[in-house]
């Protein structure tokens, strides 16, 4: 498998089993969400979400594993993925004659589908695929035990092209009824506002409109993924020498395919998008130039600096393992270079950061003397330049290294690497112990002035300290378990030790989810940060918090 088969193929099966787990959990967690149609929606979700989670990640473990090779574990894996395929192909025709018979039949709809053919409609769309998967699995466990090999493909062949033609065929049919339909009412609502108009300004907007051509969207989707199903499935029946090696792009338009119907069934019930454009209403502050403070300058900079490491750490390592790459000296030096460079630049910002909130903490009167605009500016720029500077001067050690044939230069260059290690290390350490104290005495000094308010009246009060210095010390201490390996590596080349340092395996994750705590660390600290973060998720929330409740006769009495 070639590389752009990994990177699209992973990115469409989250896609789907975002998408898909996402309306699931929207329809299960809302009563109101939970009718007759949506019924058929949760299949179709959960199909799909099958699909993301099988096609992809199985033949990935396949092909890591050498375990394609294995016919049983191959077949396995090729029952399931293609009893998930044809489980949502069922699925979605059952929706979309959900929603034929609603805008075709609309004063039927309530006596034809009724709860007991809802739960008969989603029960065949999964009994049908796994009756065709079963009857397959029996075709070619008999094939093993039979010498005439021909009977048994053709039979498959001409069953999967039977249930992909008549799906194909009634989507088709079921899609162009509708718009008939869809044309007809629009053509009735503009003869109606061309008579309306002799008096009144009249501006209409047909929905439908944009739903059918969406849907025509999906279902010409469905009919280029499957129509590829079909091809081989003929070539199979045909008999043509012609091999059906087209393997990649088949799994693709399948992961294509379930990544697209969650938007589909989103655009057409109206329900489930009001409920998604309430959940992600995403109320805008005012005024957002209040969080363009001199301390969120320095938290920007460590974002810039974590996302460039989760960027440049796992994806280059992962095309060059699946490019074979990975000796070629060049694509070493780029790789190691550019994952160095912003993991120091990681580093050097959390410092400054946690400076600046040792300075505030520790010294609040001196904050804003010291604490300055050109301050912040010199201490932001320093955080890169320090990396910089030191993989520009590697760059040369390593040079006169390669041309001497000199082992000196390299330990040189491994203690200047633990120097810059260790000194955050202490760094961090320092500041953190100084909070400690800090908060602690606070912490006593609150409770001696709740002591002596408690004696006439009820006293509460809550360390927000203490919650962050909690947070702190894990974020403190996760970067020094992760450092500390890389400290260990570097021990180890200095002290000239025979033990390698082949734990690339353990560091690589301990790197990204170093950076992946950072924003977790800096949105528990920075209130103005916090609360813009509870004002974009205030939406379920306020909605709860909105509603009237009776008055209590007796504490208004």
């Amino acid at each position: 498998m070639q590389l752009w088969f990994w990177i699209l193929g992973w990115l469409l099966s989250i896609l789907a089993m975002t998408g898909n787990g996402f309306i699931i959990f929207l329809v299960c967690s809302k009563r109101q969400l939970r009718t007759k149609t949506n019924a058929f929606i949760v299949s179709l979700a959960v199909a799909d979400f099958c699909v993301g989670m099988i096609t992809v990640p199985s033949l990935f473990v396949c092909e890591s594993l050498d375990l394609c090779n294995n016919r049983p574990i191959s077949m396995v894996v090729w029952m399931i993925r293609n009893l998930f395929a044809f489980a949502s192909v069922a699925n979605l025709c059952s929706l979309v004659l959900d929603r034929y018979i609603a805008i075709v039949k609309p004063l039927k709809y309530l006596t034809i589908m009724k709860r007991r053919r809802v739960i008969q409609m989603v029960i065949l769309s999964w009994v049908v695929p796994t009756a065709i998967m079963t009857f397959a699995a029996n075709v070619i466990l008999n094939t093993s035990f039979s010498q005439n090999l021909n009977i048994p493909k053709n039979t498959l062949s001409v069953m999967f092209i039977s249930f992909e033609i008549f799906s194909s065929f009634v989507l088709i049919c079921v899609f162009t009824s509708m718009l008939k339909v869809v044309f007809k009412h629009n053509r009735a609502t503009r003869s109606l506002a061309k008579q309306l108009r002799f008096n009144h300004q009249v501006s209409f907007k047909t929905q439908e409109k944009s739903a059918i051509i969406m849907m025509g969207i999906v279902v010409g989707l469905f009919l280029m993924c499957y129509g590829s199903f079909m091809r081989c499935s003929l070539i199979r029946i045909s008999g043509i020498v012609k091999a059906c090696n087209d393997r990649e792009y088949r799994i693709i338009l399948l992961g294509l395919n379930s990544a697209t119907n969650p938007l589909a069934y989103s655009f057409f019930k109206r329900d489930i998008k009001k409920d998604i454009k309430r959940r992600f209403c995403c109320p805008v502050s005012s005024n957002k130039r209040q969080l363009r403070t001199k301390t969120n300058a320095l938290i920007v900079s460590l974002a810039v600096a974590d996302f460039c490491v989760g960027m440049s750490a796992v994806p280059p390592l992962f095309m060059c393992e699946m490019a074979g790459s990975c000796n070629h000296l060049g694509t070493m030096v780029i790789t190691w270079t550019t994952k160095s460079l912003f993991q120091y630049a990681s580093v050097t910002n959390l410092c400054c950061l946690v400076l600046d909130r040792y300075i505030a903490v520790v010294k609040p009167l001196k904050y804003l003397t010291f604490m300055k605009r050109r301050r912040v500016i010199q201490m932001v720029t320093l955080s890169w330049v320090i990396p910089i500077v030191l993989i520009f001067f590697t760059y040369i050690v390593l040079s006169i290294s390669f041309f001497q044939k000199s082992i000196l230069p390299i330990k040189v260059i491994t203690v200047m690497f633990i120097s810059l290690e260790m000194f955050p290390s202490m760094l961090l350490i320092c500041f953190f112990v100084a909070m400690l104290k800090l908060v602690f005495k606070h912490n006593r000094a609150a409770r001696f002035l709740a002591k002596q308010l408690r004696f006439n009246h009820q006293v509460f009060f809550k360390t927000q300290e203490k919650s962050a210095i909690i947070m702190m010390g894990i974020v403190i201490g996760l970067f020094l378990v992760c450092y500390g390996i890389f400290l260990r590596c570097s021990f180890t080349v200095v002290s000239d030790m025979d033990t390698s340092c082949n734990d690339t395996q353990f560091k690589m994750p301990l790197l990204v989810l170093n950076s992946a705590i950072n924003p977790l660390a800096y949105s528990f600290f920075k209130r103005d940060i916090k609360k813009e973060i509870k004002g974009h998720f205030c939406c379920s929330v306020s909605s709860k918090s909105n509603r009237i409740h009776p008055l209590n006769e007796n504490s208004s009495a």
